[in-house]
């Protein structure tokens, strides 16, 4: 019965001549079978449009499956369902090839209409054979779908997870001035100078230890072989609390280098003199004067 079927549906999409049309001109009219073998024909037309449609939403599915990874399912179940229409439709086939072999037998056709029928129907044979392993190839791609959906899953679980830790972390209280300023000493005694600097930064904008925030922040420009700017920190240090620290004396040496480094010879002379006379037992006092010596 298969092979039949063969014959049949090839001859219903590909006739480009048919030879039932005789009737149109008046030398003879339909027949009830001649009737139905039109209506098949249009059946059949409606099968291969539907076929089309279910090509090309597979293939949108096959470009878009990640966008439309949350409805994956509802659009599988679609797919599977037009399957089994299109199974259905193919068991009609199979009773519509049956229905052609009666009606041959009852129509009397002439031997070149029965020679064009049979090249009509070995064509739409090779067709169906087509059609057949599409039917596969659209199978194998669900198959293949369903491991990207499970590997996709398991990607946005990982994802979610490292977003959630994320979250976790980003929820956690900033750190007040106080803890600021202890992790920035840490970082700058540890070379980490960036991150010192931040954290320094930040202290000296909530005004918590403000000379004291300036006084890295010089150190840290100084180090870096910004002089003009370690200046302009160690000024604002001064200032900002000019009795004596425990880095006073290390705050006006770096003063006096970088004034130094920048050509300003007077201006460095007088800071390593200055150092000299306040601070003369200073182990700073000493190297003063070892650049003061340079500098004659």
């Amino acid at each position: 019965m298969k092979k039949i079927f063969f014959f049949l549906v090839p001859f219903i999409l590909y006739a480009d001549i048919n030879p039932f049309n005789a009737g149109i001109n008046g030398e003879y009219g339909l027949t009830p079978q001649e009737k139905a073998i039109i209506e098949n024909k249009k059946n059949i037309n409606k099968l291969s449009t539907e076929l089309n449609k279910l090509k090309k939403e597979l293939e949108k599915l096959k470009n878009s499956y990640k966008v439309r990874l949350i409805s994956y399912d509802e659009t599988l179940s679609e797919i599977k369902t037009k399957l089994a229409a299109f199974s259905t439709l193919l068991a009609e086939l199979d009773s519509l090839n049956q229905t052609m072999i009666n009606f041959k037998k009852e129509l009397n056709l002439t031997k070149e209409h029965y020679v064009y029928l049979d090249k009509k129907i070995k064509t739409l044979e090779q067709n169906i054979t087509y059609l057949n392993n599409e039917i596969q190839n659209i199978k194998k791609s669900i198959k293949e779908m369903a491991v990207i959906q499970n590997d996709n899953f398991n990607y946005l679980k990982n994802s979610m997870d490292v977003i959630l830790e994320t979250l976790k972390k980003l929820q956690t209280k900033p750190l007040s001035p106080k803890e600021a300023m202890k992790q920035a000493k840490a970082y700058f005694f540890g070379g980490e100078l960036d991150k010192a600097q931040k954290l320094f930064e930040y202290t000296l904008s909530k005004n918590y230890l403000p000379a004291t925030s300036s006084y890295y922040l010089g150190e840290i420009a100084f180090k870096k072989g910004n002089y003009e700017k370690a200046l302009g920190f160690y000024k604002n240090s001064v200032e900002l609390y000019p009795k004596k620290t425990s880095f006073t004396e290390r705050l006006l040496y770096h003063t006096a280098i970088s004034f130094e480094k920048l050509g300003n010879k007077e201006a460095a002379k007088l800071t390593f003199k200055k150092i000299v006379n306040d601070y003369p037992n200073s182990k700073y006092a000493k190297l003063a004067k070892k650049e003061l010596e340079k500098l004659k």
